[in-house]
């Protein structure tokens, strides 16, 4: 424990909502006094609060805009950690306080109070053959200028009230709302320039083929092994600069009884990658306004999107137009194969025939994976993501009398995720999976919501030393989820990618070209919840909270509803006892709470029985049954399913000094989610349970960690302020229990996460999300055993390599105002962890690496610490000789995917330490008759890395999923973007 206090306390948080309230666009907590967003929308004064939230203003993430709103809170929220996908528009994973839960990691996501289905498709895996990207997600297509706060409840206490939703947290969006006076209309725009950088370090001064010998050719051998010589680096001739165009309209208007909010944006993204791009379309509308003596008070809000993009990135290297560079043999004039040049027509077909150099006479490809023509990728193998999202929402407030008011509340949130991929004829054999007219890959996801709830909210007046706030209520959400998913090979017409055009009449099983699923799901859950805060001088305050769902997640599973509840308390100290004049204010406070969280929709199907017809599903008109069921038997109760349930305590101080200059928070949990949701199988008969595969509620994750924030105003006049602030946290995460101790089930047995490809495991005693691969083989002293050549020698099992989750997140902000000049930038920190690298690991095998060429340079590889094996002439004796760079890297690298190659050797350091975003800006007064002020700025996000040792930004993940974290499969490079921006104000 003392361990873990020490380096909170040396680098401690800045309290976003701590900074000097700027303009009308900004939300922040100020003083002790300040009203703060809480859980179903009920405002509360910060002071009375029991547990941890942190809320942060909407210009915080207009100031330097990025297409996705949560990018922007990277390094500006304590405990937050937000993982990027591929590309413009694609979604990011959230982390509030470590991993939780194998089933779904992802905060709850409330807008004006009312809880939203942050949708998706289907999330990309890790893995050399995935065919498909992230698909992006709703909270990617809502336009930051709308925002007006979002607060972060990270514990389960402030986020109880939501139920199961909340298990994760919640993060509470409140959008803006039109002001009583004069009409105003805001547009602002965004014009950056975006380069990849810190790509691969390539060699190119090693050639494919020895010029010196007869017959060799460029192209021969798809390694590039050959004699030295110089060739032509093409990657940074493919690459483009990118621009990222963002544009925002807003007016808004009203009086004292209505007001309005409508604004349009577009965001137009061209990216590195040439022939990609990304478009978005927004719109809202917001209506709030007052009947009947202002008694009854109306808010009306809708929110909607279309999203276009093409050739986004996919994780793996099937698809990536990157990768066919990276592995081009050296010496290959890949001028010959450019854009104009990348197809012919086949006399055969008289189709457009790929040319590329991997391509025999007999159309078969030489490399295992084949490489494609990355513009033949681009053309012939593109693919589209369609998105639409909408949001509607209505509340109706009666004042019943001054202390008490009832709500009505509803909304209806609709998106629907279409992707495609067309793999035309005469792409590669693996591809086309059989096909010889092409191949369709095609999901549609569609989601929806409906949520509704009825509040009783009260703050009646006890007597002048007791304050009471209640809120008792009941709601139901429903939630719908359509998903279809085609993959045919069997193109009635070559290249006619339309669905009218596949045969479904092919007498095969489904497998890979040959698929088509349809799912509906449905889930509902109906809820009653009452909380009640107790105030006593406004020197202690008391909070209680009870919530009941029946989850229809848990049909025929014997039971339908769960309870949880919340008690947490604080204490003014400063207005207890007489301090110092240097402390304004001192709060401590502590909470405990329970949340549950529900079974994922439909599976609880498994507790039917195959042949009574409730379990199976349909794949291209075979029925396919699912691999595993719920455990039934009796005799076992305890096994049967049941919701997860989170257990958290937490406990914090807040303190304020030299006149609210300085601000400090810290927060100390403890959390334990039981009752995982794991998948195992039971080799052979145990107790009575029948060999097979099962789904058990078993499991225990725990997180333990602080949190901290730091604020001080160095400088605040009019001519002059600097605020500096600092955000940091610490947690740590461990597997307590996997699969209960009755069942005769190995320790050493691991979980495998969604989307980790094998790489990302759970394992009793470990950490969520540790990544296993090969080792190298060692003797009993830890030295690495070499064969008689010097080549080492590999494990033959997978085991533990490291965990890629940070052990310390660290953001330093600076914000300075000199006149009407501001300047700022945010430097962000991620500490500890270790990161796999698929892309080195190929790109050695290959020798196109820098690091192949350097150890040619030197004559070899130094293995340090490394010992003859036993069996070789010198076993037992130290080997201190350089190996042969080609045996050495044909050893430890690979592209056979998880558990081939040595995977020790491409584990690095995810520390990084990166200037996150900048900007200069200046704001004139224009004070006209139409224009009242205008602000340019010079902005920039991800500048550059003040320290990065892995090859790749170990920020990145694979896919939106628990097990996508940590592995660098191919992925899209990171992007430096710079540019103007402008704001207006009329």
């Amino acid at each position: 424990m003392r361990k873990a206090v020490i380096p909170v306390l040396l680098v401690l948080s800045f309290y976003s909502n701590a900074q000097e309230r700027k303009t009308a666009d900004t939300t922040k907590t100020t003083d002790i006094q300040e009203v703060v967003v809480t859980s179903l929308g009920i405002k509360k004064q910060a002071r009375s609060l029991t547990y941890s939230s942190q809320q942060i203003g909407g210009d915080e993430l207009t100031a330097v805009k990025t297409p996705n709103l949560l990018n922007s809170i990277n390094g500006k929220v304590s405990n937050v950690q937000v993982n990027r996908t591929n590309g413009v528009g694609s979604s990011v994973r959230v982390i509030m306080r470590g991993n939780k839960s194998v089933s779904n990691t992802q905060p709850l996501y409330v807008i004006d109070g009312i809880p939203i289905v942050n949708g998706t498709g289907k999330s990309a895996d890790i893995g050399q053959y995935s065919n498909m990207p992230d698909p992006g997600d709703v909270l990617s297509s809502i336009n930051p200028d709308d925002i007006e706060s979002m607060n972060f409840l990270k514990g389960a206490s402030a986020s109880a009230l939501y139920g199961s939703a909340g298990g994760n947290g919640a993060i509470l969006i409140t959008t803006k709302k039109g002001r009583a006076g004069k009409s105003t209309i805001t547009y602002s725009t965004s014009l950056t320039a975006d380069r990849a950088y810190s790509l691969p370090k390539l060699q190119h001064s090693y050639l494919s083929y020895d010029p010196s010998v007869s017959g060799q050719q460029p192209g021969e051998s798809v390694q590039s092994w050959g004699a030295k010589g110089a060739s032509k680096d093409y990657l940074k001739d493919f690459l483009q600069t990118g621009t990222t165009w963002v544009n925002s309209l807003s007016f808004q208007s009203g009086n004292e009884k209505s007001t309005n909010y409508f604004s349009v944006g577009n965001t137009t993204n061209k990216g590195v990658v040439p022939m990609s791009y990304f478009d978005q379309y927004n719109v809202s509308f917001r209506n709030s306004s007052k009947f009947m003596d202002d008694k009854l008070t109306l808010d009306a809000n809708f929110i909607g999107s279309l999203q276009e993009s093409k050739n986004r990135q996919t994780p793996g290297a099937s698809f990536s137009p990157l990768t066919s560079l990276y592995w081009l043999p050296r010496g290959v004039d890949f001028d010959q194969y450019g854009p104009d040049n990348y197809s012919y027509i086949d006399k055969t077909r008289y189709l457009p025939a790929q040319n590329w150099w991997e391509i025999t006479p007999e159309g078969s490809f030489k490399g295992n994976p084949a490489t494609q023509n990355p513009y033949w990728i681009l053309n012939r193998n593109p693919v589209t993501v369609s998105n639409k999202n909408a949001y509607g929402a209505l509340a109706l407030s009666y004042q019943i009398n001054p202390w008490l008011s009832a709500r009505v509340r509803g909304n209806y949130s609709w998106n629907i995720s279409d992707s495609q991929r067309d793999i035309a004829a005469f792409s590669a054999n693996s591809l086309l999976a059989g096909g010889k007219n092409g191949r369709i890959l095609k999901n549609v996801y569609e989601n929806s919501s409906t949520y509704g709830d009825v509040l009783l909210i009260g703050s009646p007046k006890l007597s002048e030393d007791i304050s009471l706030d209640f809120t008792v209520g009941g709601s139901i959400n429903t939630s719908r989820n359509k998903i279809t998913q085609i993959d045919n090979a069997y193109l009635a017409a070559p290249n006619l990618f339309t669905l009218n055009n596949l045969q479904w009449s092919t007498n095969r099983s489904p497998g890979d070209g040959y698929h088509y699923i349809y799912t509906n799901m449905k889930r509902q859950v109906q809820s009653v919840f009452a909380s009640a805060s107790v105030g006593y001088k406004n020197m202690f305050y008391v909070d209680m909270t009870f919530r009941n769902d029946w989850d229809s997640s848990l049909a025929l599973t014997g039971r339908t509803g769960f309870d949880y509840e919340s008690v947490g308390a604080n204490a003014i100290l400063s207005s207890i006892f007489k301090l110092p004049e240097t402390i304004n204010f001192w709060k401590i406070r502590g909470s405990y709470a329970t949340v549950g969280l529900g079974l994922p929709a439909n599976i609880s199907n498994s507790m039917v029985e195959y042949n009574k017809g409730y379990s199976y599903g349909v794949d291209a008109g075979t029925i396919v049954y699912p691999k595993s069921s719920f455990i039934t038997d009796p005799n076992f109760n305890e096994l049967f399913p049941k919701p997860e349930l989170n257990k958290t305590f937490e406990a914090g101080t807040e303190l304020r000094m030299l006149k609210n200059k300085l601000s400090f928070d810290i927060t100390y949990y403890n959390s334990n989610t039981s009752n995982q949701l794991l998948e195992t199988k039971i080799a052979s008969n145990l107790g009575g349970i029948p060999t097979g595969s099962y789904y058990i509620n078993a499991g225990k994750i725990q997180n333990i960690g602080f949190e901290s924030s730091l604020s001080y105003k160095i400088f605040n006049t009019e001519k002059f302020g600097w605020t500096t602030a600092l955000n940091g946290s610490v947690n740590k995460n461990k597997i307590v229990e996997l699969f209960p101790s009755r069942l005769s089930i190995s320790e050493e047995q691991l979980f495998s996460l969604t989307g980790g490809g094998e790489y990302t495991k759970l394992k009793l005693g470990g950490s969520f999300g540790d990544l296993y691969g090969i080792k190298f083989k060692r003797d009993d002293q830890g030295r690495i055993l070499v064969n008689e050549k010097g080549i080492p020698l590999a494990e033959d099992t997978p085991s533990y390599l490291g965990n890629p989750n940070p052990k310390f997140i660290l953001g330093f902000n600076n914000t300075f105002n000199i006149g009407k000049l501001g300047i700022s930038f945010l430097i962000d920190g991620k500490f500890g962890g270790q990161v796999l690298s698929l892309t080195e690991k190929a790109n050695d095998l290959y020798g196109v690496s820098k690091a192949s060429a350097d150890a040619r340079d030197a004559g070899g590889v130094s293995i340090p610490n490394a010992v003859y094996a036993p069996g070789t002439p010198n076993a037992g004796q130290a080997y201190t000789g350089l190996t042969d760079p080609k045996d050495y890297y044909q050893k430890v690298g690979t592209t056979e995917g998880y558990g081939k190659g040595i995977d020790e050797a491409y584990m690095y350091s995810a520390t990084t330490v990166r200037l996150r975003q900048a900007s200069i800006s200046y704001t004139f007064d224009i004070k006209s008759k139409y224009m009242r002020n205008a602000t340019v700025s010079l902005v920039g996000t991800n500048l550059f890395f003040f320290y990065k040792k892995a090859p790749f930004d170990p920020e990145q993940v694979s896919g939106n999923t628990p097990g996508g974290v940590g592995v660098d499969a191919f992925g899209l490079p990171v992007n430096r973007s710079i540019g103007l921006s402008l704001k207006a104000n009329f």
